[in-house]
């Protein structure tokens, strides 16, 4: 069996599983808030040959009474910002003591270091989707605020930075963003400070 322990604003979670019973097992620990899952988000690797293990006493022989002999854990990388508290670990389960050989072992250092890749990858384009809305977003603000100065300009006979104060003005007034009060303005035609003041 295994899961996969996430280490989010000073908790844990598991994101994934292959059984019920790995997930149950990681439970056990989350209560506990001790065991091997837990202590791989901070170290490369931790070995339970079985339990209880006098490095868990609180968590003491419930992965036995859950169906788990031995565990061994594997630091997957944090996140790539370096966010304190963050990262995980991939969890095996054996259904036996020493369930793991030393081949096994270095098998599961293999696969955490492609998952962590992974991972980290998916961060990487999630936060380059991030960054593309937020262009996005500002790009279509600037539009609105040019559509806005371009009416004040035109109907007030106001130079572009004497637009823009006009509607920093109104934004300040009406406790509304910008961009607010210029799409009101570029869809109505109409200053919103006029209509509400």
């Amino acid at each position: 069996m295994a899961s996969v322990t996430l280490s989010e604003g000073g908790g844990y979670r598991t994101a994934s599983t292959t059984h019920v019973a790995a997930s149950a097992v990681d439970q056990a620990q989350y209560d506990a808030q001790e065991g091997p899952s837990l202590d791989a988000v901070a170290t490369p690797f931790v070995y339970a040959k079985s339990f209880p293990d006098t490095r868990w006493p609180t968590l003491a022989s419930r992965p036995v009474d859950l169906g788990t002999q031995s565990v061994a854990s594997y630091n997957l990388a944090a996140d790539s910002d370096g966010g304190a508290g963050s990262g995980g670990s991939l969890n095996t389960y054996g259904l036996e003591p020493d369930a793991f050989s030393d081949e096994a072992r270095q098998i599961g250092l293999l696969l955490a270091a492609h998952a962590s890749m992974a991972a980290g990858a998916v961060r990487e384009r999630d936060a380059l989707q991030d960054v593309a809305e937020q262009l996005h977003q500002a790009v279509l603000t600037r539009d609105v605020i040019g559509q806005a100065k371009g009416i004040l300009m035109e109907r007030l006979k106001l130079t572009p930075d004497g637009a823009f104060e006009v509607l920093r003005r109104a934004s300040s007034v009406l406790n509304q963003k910008l961009h607010t009060v210029a799409l009101d303005l570029a869809q109505t035609g109409d200053l919103p400070t006029r209509r509400r003041l």
